[in-house]
Order: C-alpha cells, then structure tokens, then sequence
C-alpha cells in the first residue's frame, strides 16, 4: 500500500529532461488516471512509467511492460497525482489531556507520535504537508527520518516553533505563572528586535518556512494581541523564502514579505503576500 502511494505521489514531480534517460523502475496500470488536475482531464486505461529516483518518466497508453520493472496493478482504480495539506500538525492532536500531556510528554514522544501521524496521513493520500507549528526537535526529525525513507509518510515542509508575542497564541498558556515560566516558547518576542531575533534563530534551526501566530487563534486561551509584532520593520534581506501566519481577519497582522513568493501560501484565514512568484 506505502509502495503504491509512493508511486503515485512520483506525479507531484515536474518532468525533466534527464528524466526521459532513464529506464522504468516501475510501471502503474491506472484503470482511470487524472492526467491534467488543471483542466480535470481524466484518461482510462493508462501505464505511467516511473524511473529509480521516483520521478516520472512518461504516461503511455494502454497496459505496457518493459523488462525489470514492477507492475502496480491499479487497473480497478481511480489514479491521480498526490494530495498536498497545506496546514497540518502532526506531532500533535487536541484532546481531553491536552494540558496535561503538555508536562508529561518530551520531544520524543512527540515525534513518535508523529510518525503515526504521518503514516495516516500519506494512507490518506497526501504526499506533501506543511507543518505549520511543532517543537522543533520533534517536526525536524521526523522530517529528516521521512526523507531519508527510514519511516512512510509526506514530504514535510516544517515550520517548527512557531513565532508569537509574549504571552500570544503559540506562548505557554492556561497554566500557574511558575508553570509557564518553565513552558515558555523559546520564540516568544515584544518589539521589533527581539521578533527578528526570534526569526533568525528559527531559520538557523532549520525552518523551511515562519509560522507566525500573529493574534489569537480559535482556541487560544489568551487576550494577548500583535502589538508586540506589528512595529517589527522589515529586514533588508528576509531570511527565510516564505512565511504563513495565522490572522484571525485579513488586517490583524502585518508580516514582511519576501520579493518573491511562491503560488500559493500556507495561511489559514488570509494571504499574507501579493508579491510575485519566485522562478
């Protein structure tokens, strides 16, 4: 089943150049297969080549064979190019233990639990995630784990520890005040320096984007605002690619933007961008 979902999710890989040297590790027999998700294009009966490095290579039709690939026969079934989950949070799920499990609970266990997750997750039929929120030596395990195929799951593109004001969404809160100087999030800021600060480190501990928890989210147990974050000048030179943040209206937060950006930016409410794609 984890091979099969491998396979297909190869089709959230752009065809190359280099791609067409190689020879088929694989061949899917797809009964009906989404060739154009853009247009709703819809093929029957078709073989999609896929080469070693998981890429694929062409789609053909009809049911082909080419000596020493494997078959996936898929020939009863609906094929179509992997699901991408543009907020999720694997490590972590809310529940009736939720403060508690907040004490008890290391890194560790977080991250097992994540790979649980992740496995659900790639079952389901999604084979890109951004994790929008983790501690992050759990998230960046597991993403490394899951790149290196040491356990099944998405691709993770992981924000880790998100950003917040002192005292804001993603701080330490519900607790006695001794518990949450001990719970604190290490990326809690006030003002403009401390938030850069806070930014930077995130991208030096390996962010591949900022999760910014500019106001309060739907089950914050916190009054705090973004005033802390909002006088936050822009920096000559952003240090990350690309940031999502998580305003409760489209005008709760400002948040600088690269000159470029990708299509489509993970935010759950509101676009934070306008700025053109990147090449």
């Amino acid at each position: 089943m984890i091979r099969t979902l491998g396979a297909a999710a190869a089709f959230l890989v752009a065809f190359s150049g280099a791609a067409f040297a190689q020879e088929a590790a694989s061949i899917i027999h797809a009964g009906r297969l989404l060739a154009d998700p853009a247009t709703g294009q819809v093929l029957t009966q078709q073989s999609v080549l896929i080469g070693e490095d998981g890429n694929v290579l062409e789609i053909e039709p009809g049911y082909i064979t080419r000596d020493g690939a494997a078959i996936i026969d898929l020939s009863n079934a609906f094929v179509l190019p992997g699901l991408i989950d543009s907020h999720v949070h694997l490590t972590g799920e809310l529940g009736p233990n939720q403060l508690l499990e907040e004490v008890q609970l290391t890194a560790s266990d977080a991250a097992l639990r994540g790979a649980e997750n992740a496995r659900k997750t790639l079952l389901a039929g999604f084979t890109t995630v951004a994790d929008l929120g983790a501690m992050n030596d759990s998230i960046f395990a597991l993403r490394r784990a899951i790149a290196e195929n040491r356990v099944p799951g998405p691709r993770i593109i992981a924000a880790g520890s998100a950003v917040t004001p002192d005292g804001g969404h993603a701080d330490a809160n519900g607790f006695a005040p001794d518990i949450i100087d001990a719970l604190r999030n290490p990326n809690a800021c006030s003002g403009a320096d401390a938030c850069r600060r806070a930014v930077r480190r995130q991208v030096q501990a390996g962010a591949d984007v900022i999760k910014i928890t500019a106001t309060g989210g739907v089950l914050s147990n916190t009054a705090a605002s973004n005033s802390a974050m909002k006088k936050s000048p822009p920096s000559s030179t952003p240090p990350t690619p690309w940031a999502a943040a998580s305003p409760r209206t489209p005008t709760a937060a400002t948040v600088r933007a690269p000159p470029c950006a990708p299509a489509s930016i993970p935010s759950n409410t509101a676009p934070i961008s306008t700025t053109p794609p990147c090449d």
